[in-house]
């Protein structure tokens, strides 16, 4: 509910009260149309929002809110499309003040012309989120994703991280990319927003957010605030949680109330992410907050308050109670709204009763999903995020790139990279070999390596290899390394693009695979003085222990001194100690 002052909801339970309404219409070409109630057929303007689709509730619904009226106008309706409008409702407290409520911003996109007015109807900024989604991924917390999303859709962001710091799957960091099935930004807010119990929407300025089901009633409705209510004789609540995707499909339930309702995620693109022990996690976070979801349809007809939103909680009390005996707490999941007209609040909820009943075409339906889930391509992709250069030093190899895939099953993949390269031949009229080392899991594949012969100047190339056979739950490493010879080789940062695809395979958590450690080293002092050194001499050896064991040949040299006499001056030195492994 939009938050309103006390003398407000006053006002609005009063059996009389007086209220206005003002729209204000921008066209294309930025004039501004002002417009009230007598500017509007009698009845017409309606609001109409939703936050579930059919009539069960659901997680990661995001619907386009509505505005409709009639307006007594001379301008042509072509002039309209694409205006902005922006509507206020006016209620007179009982100090004679006025307070005016936002109802939203909206944008014309149908205009049609009758004898006496124009009908219009317009739609909120969610709007903006109907375009192609081609990337670029989406990466991070829920809320960081929610971030992403307005920005590249051009929407200010009506919420801040602390807002769902206490939703289910928060502080989780996912990846989303338009390979998992987001073909509009409206289905990457949709995957965004199930995979932490709400829903999508734009707020009453045109700002994103997202909104959960509300645990708290924020208006009570007795008889004589409706006109007609109806109220189902049953409770809808929830013992399990069924998600779908892919290989990652789990259901989790109470095993002590087998009773009630399953909700079933069909399309849930961001739990599809990672092993299955992860997925499962997320799910039973998600449970968690669907367990505490207890309410009873209903439908509730009359004034309805401007001010409630979808996701609300109501309370419903009995008709001729002097005790106000309630009927139950609902949910809002549609609203319409007219001025100086009927509105309507509806909760809609499948009864548990009947939750054993199957649906033949909805089963096959989802097998059908199922099946082309698991058929279902992944790409992880991979770049070289700083400029590497390759030689003069033919023994020395030069890291390009890597990237760590996750398999949920025994399955084959591919690797395809393109690399743009720039060689410079150490003579003349000379060219450098270049030498390509693939390495998996830290081992070098000698059986496949492939060199090109490169002049001075830019070249292309291509890249391939394939695994033949990649065992189920297993976690690889793929790097690419350079080696020249003749010369040296650039590549500039970002071009190498390569990916490894499969089947049977899952997106891991996004990670660059660097580990950093930062700590201050004290100030160090010395006083005057004479260090006498005897012979030293020390042989030293390289290994990396952690994350991940690697093959490594390289032994540094033997550091020796002779005997002689150190003399040290006084000095002292402050700084820091920065170590990072890779």
């Amino acid at each position: 509910m939009y938050p309103v002052p006390e003398s407000y909801r006053q006002a609005m339970a009063a059996a009389v009260r007086s209220e206005r309404l003002q729209g204000t219409l921008t066209l294309a070409d930025g004039s501004v149309l002002e417009f009230g109630p007598a500017d509007l057929m009698s009845g017409s303007l309606t609001l109409d929002d939703q936050c579930v689709s059919g009539q069960e509730l659901q997680f990661g619904c995001c619907y386009l809110g509505q505005a409709s009226f009639q307006l007594r106008t001379g301008l042509s309706r072509y002039k309209l499309y694409g205006a902005r409008v922006s509507l206020r409702y006016g209620l007179q407290l009982a100090d004679g003040s006025w307070y005016d409520l936002p109802l939203g911003v909206y944008t014309v996109a149908e205009a049609e012309r009758t004898s006496l007015c124009v009908s219009i109807r317009a739609y909120d900024d969610l709007l903006l989120l109907d375009k192609d989604y081609t990337g670029p991924a989406l990466q991070g917390t829920p809320f960081d994703m929610l971030s992403q999303i307005a920005q590249h859709c051009g929407l200010p962001l009506g919420m801040a991280a602390a807002d769902m710091a206490a939703w289910p799957n928060a502080g989780e960091t996912f990846q989303l990319d338009a390979q998992d099935g987001c073909a509009t930004w409206r289905d990457c807010l949709a995957a965004v927003a199930q995979v932490v119990g709400a829903f999508g929407a734009v707020d009453r300025s045109g700002a994103l957010v997202l909104r959960t089901f509300a645990a708290a009633p924020c208006k009570t409705i007795g008889p004589g605030a409706r006109s007609s209510a109806a109220a189902a004789d049953y409770v809808c609540r929830y013992t399990a949680l069924a998600v779908q995707a892919g290989a990652n499909s789990c259901t989790v339930q109470d095993p002590d109330d087998a009773g009630g309702l399953t909700m079933t995620l069909t399309d849930a693109p961001l739990f599809a992410k990672g092993l299955p022990e992860r997925a499962l996690a997320h799910a039973q976070a998600l449970f968690g907050a669907l367990q505490a979801i207890r309410y009873v349809p209903a439908s509730v007809t009359g004034g309805a308050d401007p001010a409630l939103d979808c996701g609300d909680r109501l309370e419903l009390t009995e008709p001729d109670d002097a005790s106000g005996m309630s009927v139950g707490e609902t949910l809002v999941t549609h609203r319409v709204w007219k001025f100086r007209g009927s509105g309507t609040l509806k909760g809609v909820g499948k009864n548990p009763y009947l939750a054993a009943a199957r649906d033949r075409s909805a089963a096959a339906i989802r097998q059908l999903q199922t099946d082309t889930a698991n058929n279902r391509l992944v790409f992880y992709h991979f770049t070289n995020y700083a400029a590497v250069t390759a030689g003069p030093d033919a023994a020395a190899e030069s890291p390009a790139a890597a990237v760590t895939f996750v398999t949920v099953e025994d399955t084959s993949a591919m690797f395809l990279a393109q690399l743009l390269l720039t060689a410079a031949p150490a003579q003349e009229g000379g060219a450098v070999t270049l030498t390509v080392h693939y390495y998996l899991n830290g081992a070098l594949i000698e059986s496949y390596v492939p060199c090109q012969r490169m002049e001075a100047g830019a070249h292309t190339l291509a890249l391939f290899y394939p695994f033949a056979d990649l065992g189920a739950a297993t976690s690889n490493r793929f790097e690419v390394r350079l080696l020249a010879a003749g010369g040296t080789v650039q590549l500039a940062a970002g071009a190498l693009q390569g990916m490894v695809t499969g089947q049977g395979m899952s997106g891991a958590v996004p990670w660059d695979g660097t580990v950093q450690a930062e700590d201050t080293v004290p100030a160090l002092h010395w006083a005057a003085g004479v260090l006498s050194l005897g012979p030293v001499y020390e042989q030293g050896a390289l290994r990396i222990a952690a994350p991940q064991a690697l093959a490594l040949t390289d032994t540094p040299p033997a550091l020796a001194w002779p005997a002689g006499t150190l003399t040290l001056q006084p000095f002292t030195v402050q700084g820091s100690l920065t170590m990072t492994e890779t």
